[in-house]
């Protein structure tokens, strides 16, 4: 079984980038539900968690891999 901090120091550029988007997307799918949730708790609690997801994804990449936002 391999170590965490191997995994996540052997981050690309491309997966980054990917992992990034993809955080993103999740948290843009959470804010939005969690914006129309309405009267439903339970909507409103799985929108909650998926922004949390996304934005934890985000916090993970941008700390543990190369940064997507710089030039190479």
């Amino acid at each position: 079984m391999t170590s965490l901090h191997a995994v996540l120091a052997t981050f690309s550029y491309k997966s980054s980038r990917r992992l990034i988007e993809a955080g993103l997307l999740v948290g843009l799918v959470g804010a939005l539900g969690l914006a129309a949730s309405g009267r439903s708790r339970a909507v409103a609690a799985l929108t909650g968690l998926l922004l949390a997801v996304g934005l934890g994804l985000v916090l993970v990449v941008v700390h543990f891999g190369v940064s997507p936002f710089r030039h190479r």
